[in-house]
């Protein structure tokens, strides 16, 4: 696959004595679904193409958008229905990149626990942090799966704690993204029963970028370069994913064999299903579906969903590649 640079990504390249500072804010530690940040930056991509790209650690969507709000970074990787609640309370960013079209929300338990369906889950205890991302959104999660959200009881848990609590049963299920799911294959085997939302009808947008409104104003041409970068980054990696594992594994000090399994399992819900926009491009109506999902779901200002993300920085000509 070849890749047209942008006039304006070229442009940007000519020289980086005069390199465009970004900060931008994980919305984790770093994953199988960073490695392509990583692997641009192994590169060089983003100094080459005039951006130098400051990569910080995170500790949940919403920690990652309160240090956007209060211009701690220019950019941050936050879940989009928690982007679109704190859109919804004043909070003046936009959606730039799109990482995760389909849900990566999954729901693990134990079969041997006598749950079969999610609808077993209903008496039952669910552990995970207070700011895990679908315990944030368990309200719509539940009335997805035709639960009442007050028909489980939440426990709190560190979130290196959720397998060991789940094989342990000190609680019943738990939440976690599916880009961990192998984890959970090698825990418990054949005992392991889970749903990832997506195939059951709850199917918002994902992990996403967002950056302030003021650091549009300002770095608007850094912000374009650097998601143009990532697009071609993502490209080469869902293509060929070794070589992106191993630069986030030496980066991160993380097990290459854990950074390969964790992208490749991301890298079945990234993409989405059937999906013929560019990397990172949104669809304005599913934006205005998740905001309906939000709003009925949260006390939230009204706003028009169709600001809270823009395609203005999107190469569009920079495709996923076909699916293996």
């Amino acid at each position: 696959m070849t890749f047209v640079m942008t006039t304006a990504l070229c442009a940007a390249g000519a020289s980086t004595v005069s390199a465009a500072d970004l900060s931008l804010q994980l919305n984790w530690k770093a994953g199988g679904d960073h490695a392509p940040i990583y692997y641009a930056l192994e590169q060089g991509w983003y100094e080459d193409a005039g951006v130098d790209l400051d990569v910080r650690q995170g500790s949940g969507s919403g920690a990652s958008a309160k240090a956007l709000a209060v211009g701690q970074v220019d950019l941050a990787i936050i879940d989009t229905p928690t982007a679109l609640q704190f859109i919804g309370n004043d909070t003046p960013i936009k959606g730039v990149f799109v990482a995760y079209n389909d849900s990566p929300y999954g729901i693990y338990w134990k079969k041997s626990s006598g749950i079969e369906t999610v609808a077993d889950l209903k008496g039952r205890k669910i552990g995970a942090p207070a700011f895990d991302a679908a315990r944030q959104m368990w309200i719509p999660i539940a009335n997805a799966l035709d639960l009442d959200p007050d028909s489980v009881e939440w426990v709190n848990l560190q979130p290196t704690a959720k397998v060991a609590a789940l094989q342990s049963g000190a609680i019943d299920a738990t939440t976690h993204f599916y880009s961990v799911h192998f984890i959970y294959e090698d825990v418990l085997g054949d005992d392991l029963g889970y749903a990832l939302l997506r195939d059951e009808g709850l199917n918002p947008y994902g992990l996403a970028y967002f950056a302030s409104d003021d650091s549009i104003a300002e770095k608007h041409d850094a912000i374009e370069t650097m998601v143009h970068v990532t697009q071609r980054a993502f490209a080469v990696c869902l293509k060929d994913p070794a070589p992106c594992a191993k630069a986030l594994s030496e980066a991160v000090s993380m097990k290459e064999s854990d950074a390969a399994r964790e992208l490749e399992y991301a890298s079945r819900v990234m993409p989405g299903l059937d999906n013929p926009l560019a990397i990172g491009e949104w669809d304005v109506e599913r934006v205005v579906a998740d905001y309906d999902l939000v709003e009925a779901s949260f006390e939230i200002t009204p706003f028009d969903p169709k600001t809270a993300v823009t395609n203005e920085f999107i190469d569009t000509s920079i495709k996923y590649p076909a699916a293996k």
